[in-house]
């Protein structure tokens, strides 16, 4: 069994017509699959937009084999490093950095890019590193996302914006700090504002001293009179 398999494998990594079927087929799966999580959660590039990318890269590979093996003398890193920097332009329109200073699309943007070099290992008859790149994208972007929500949310320094209906009210957001032994390490007044019954907005970072889960913190702050908006803020 195991030698059919390396058979069959080894007749994929040829250069052949049904090869290249196979390559485009699994560059749109893996692609579609990738981009079916990111579309899940919710995000500007989903499942067309990393499907294309993928195929897309394939082909290039495709392509640029194709050129090699017609004239002898193509640049065979030529195609692939322009898919590389394209890519990079294309991962840069998903990344957004809000008024409020937090960045967001930086893994679809990472993830674009990784899955466009599995297009271009599929594109290049690197059957196996494809497929065990595409498990580990995916455990990267779907598992591993719970241990790194869980690191950020007990992690000693808070981000939190804040808006208070008074200016006044900032100092009652003082003396919780300082019930609370915790210290600020920076603050920043933000004038665009949520709601239009706040009067201040507060950009700040807090030192909790030790691992604290966050969800604590920002109830606590939810009862600080005249404390009218909180958002934890991921840098």
């Amino acid at each position: 069994m195991g030698g059919y398999m390396a058979d069959i494998i080894n007749y994929l990594e040829e250069f052949n017509e049904v090869s290249i079927i196979v390559r485009l087929v699994l560059a749109t799966i893996f692609g579609g699959i990738i981009g079916l999580e990111r579309e899940a959660r919710r995000h500007s590039a989903g499942f067309r937009t990393f499907t294309l990318v993928c195929i897309g890269s394939a082909l290039c590979t495709i392509v640029n084999i194709y050129l090699f093996n017609v004239t002898g003398s193509a640049d065979t890193s030529r195609i692939p490093a322009g898919v590389v920097s394209g890519i990079g332009f294309l991962g840069v329109g998903t990344i957004v950095v809000t008024g409020r200073k937090s960045v967001r699309g930086l893994t679809t943007a990472a993830g674009l890019w990784a899955t466009a070099t599995i297009g271009l290992a599929l594109g290049a008859g690197m059957i196996w590193v494809s497929c065990l790149s595409f498990v580990l994208i995916m455990l990267t972007i779907g598992i591993m996302r719970g241990l790194s929500e869980y690191v950020v949310s007990t992690s000693r320094v808070l981000s939190v914006y804040m808006e208070f209906l008074s200016d006044d009210n900032f100092d009652n957001f003082l003396q919780y700090i300082k019930d609370k032994n915790l210290s600020i390490i920076t603050i920043e007044r933000k004038n665009e504002l949520i709601s239009k019954k706040c009067s201040a907005g507060i950009l700040a970072e807090i030192d909790l001293k030790k691992k604290t889960k966050h969800s604590e913190i920002l109830k606590e702050l939810g009862n600080v009179k005249g404390l009218h908006y909180c958002e934890e803020i991921r840098m």
